[in-house]
């Protein structure tokens, strides 16, 4: 689950319900080394399918300083990251990579005028988090920071979820 909060000087107030959405997250690593209680540091490849509704979407179109020719967004807009980074001591989790936000094409105008017709807005992302080892199950507190590509505003999106190792 996770929680598109937008701008970082955004005060947004009360818990909105309709900034929550969802996603799935992988990740495959090669151990580097292991520390004195068994917890390895991996570098590690994660990537992540997530889905955005109409509200959100939108939120993030206007965020980037974009006016959008529709007047009304899909319900459901998928969005991907793939990203590289280590995971220390089981626990903290650094990573990079790229994104894109996918949604139906649309004439999208930037804030200097320029029009373009658009299906999908690209982005670098950097991911920080931490991971509690349950067992076979991990609780990740992450967060999202997609920045630069098309976006002209950094965006943060907090999330929270299970991991199941395999």
């Amino acid at each position: 689950i996770n929680y598109y909060y937008g701008l970082p000087n955004e005060n947004i107030g009360s818990f909105d319900q309709d900034r929550i959405n969802w996603e799935i997250n992988g990740l495959v690593g090669i151990t580097l080394a292991r520390n004195q209680k068994d917890k390895r540091t991996m570098l590690a490849a994660f990537g992540t399918l997530g889905f955005n509704n109409a509200q959100t979407t939108s939120k993030l179109i206007q965020d980037q300083k974009y006016t959008s020719s529709s007047t009304k967004q899909s319900h459901i807009n998928n969005y991907y990251q793939l990203e590289g980074g280590l995971i220390i001591d089981e626990i903290l989790r650094i990573s990079t990579g790229v994104g894109q936000q996918n949604f139906q094409t649309q004439t999208l105008t930037s804030s200097d005028g320029v029009q373009t017709q658009k299906n999908h807005l690209t982005y670098q992302v950097t991911t920080i988090g931490f991971q509690l080892d349950l067992g076979k199950v991990w609780w990740t507190i992450d967060c999202h920071i997609a920045y630069q590509k098309d976006f002209t505003n950094t965006i943060i999106i907090p999330k929270t979820g299970l991991l199941f190792q395999f």
